[in-house]
């Protein structure tokens, strides 16, 4: 299995991470609240924040956590003991505050300005059944306005690999933020990495994702945003096309392991077992962090799933979207890394 060079020059970030900024707000309900509340099990829906308010009311013995796709992989990323950064919007309020102290904490640099005026922090309310799922309630607020003005020009020069997630496209404003970042990357030849996030977001945006996953180096997805991606039912046909399309592609798919689709072929990973699923949240996000850590040291594509996939497996059997601090020790006693 081939490698994916990553260029080393002593930058001060091996990944930056791109994405929504968000505060997780998780909490174990059973099916009769979910049924109460009217939340369809497994369901996401965004909401104003008078109904966040009003429905964060309700819940009772949260973990409340700095969250988002992207700054939940860069976090794993930390953990790992790669430099990481991460770029969002937040106000300058008690979220917002919780956000960028609960980074700090995690050895992750928020080198993103909180703004005084507009939207409060964005919250999302993650309630997690006795079946491990995951229903979501989101109110973006000020994520939803991440623009261009925000990024940080610095950061991308002084960062190996830049990671974005997919939910930025589906806001006007983040969108250009995104299309800025992307032709930053490309213009500094910087490795480019997407998450595809959402198989409606996928949908929505599709001729333009096409486009957009054409032109970047790593693109991550899970089988039905992959299928959705290339507009088919049946996931042999996605691979196909993501075998000619695509630079290098990985798809996740959860107790089945992983798909590394690559110049050198097409090849599946195993996923780590894990006796005892407590809360799918993050699962996707500690892989890509797994991943990544192991190409920013140049492991083979194997290595970085297999790394991928562990990180995946340590968060799964959690609460909450974060594995344990120790995960590096975890790692190495697993032989993944020296």
């Amino acid at each position: 299995m081939i490698r994916v060079s990553i260029m080393k020059v002593n930058k001060k970030y091996n990944c930056l991470f791109i994405g929504n900024a968000i505060i997780d707000v998780v909490s174990e309900v059973s099916f009769n609240f979910l049924e109460e509340q009217k939340i369809d099990v497994g369901s996401w829906r965004p909401v104003s924040v008078n109904e966040i308010n009003e429905l964060q009311e309700k819940m009772n013995n949260t973990i409340i956590a700095s969250g988002g796709s992207a700054a939940n992989s860069a976090v794993g990323f930390s953990l790992l003991g790669g430099s990481s950064a991460f770029i969002g919007r937040v106000k300058n309020d008690g979220f917002g505050s919780l956000y960028i102290n609960d980074l700090k904490e995690a050895n992750v640099d928020f080198i993103s300005n909180p703004v005084d005026l507009g939207n409060e922090t964005g919250r999302c309310l993650v309630y997690v059944s006795p079946d491990a799922q995951r229903s979501m309630r989101t109110y973006l607020g000020a994520a939803s306005n991440l623009s261009p003005e925000n990024l940080n020009i610095s950061a991308f020069e002084n960062s190996e690999i830049v990671y974005m997630e997919g939910y930025l496209w589906d806001e006007p404003v983040a969108k250009e933020a995104y299309k800025k970042a992307f032709r930053i990357s490309k213009e500094l030849e910087i490795k480019s990495a997407l998450s595809l996030s959402d198989k409606f977001c996928v949908e929505k945006w599709r001729g333009e994702f096409r486009g957009l996953t054409e032109n970047t180096d790593i693109v991550f997805g899970n089988e039905e945003e992959i299928m959705a991606l290339y507009d088919t039912n049946i996931l042999s046909n996605a691979i196909s096309a993501a075998s000619n399309e695509l630079n290098l592609c990985i798809i996740t798919r959860g107790e089945k392991g992983s798909i590394i689709i690559s110049s050198d072929g097409v090849e599946e990973i195993p996923s780590y077992p894990c006796e005892n699923v407590i809360d799918t949240t993050g699962a996707g996000d500690l892989f890509a962090a797994g991943f990544l850590y192991g190409l920013s040291i140049n492991l083979r594509l194997y290595e970085c799933a297999k790394l991928g996939s562990f990180c995946a497996s340590n968060v799964i059997n959690l609460f909450g979207p974060r594995p344990n601090n120790n995960l590096l020790q975890l790692v190495k006693n697993e032989g993944l890394l020296t």
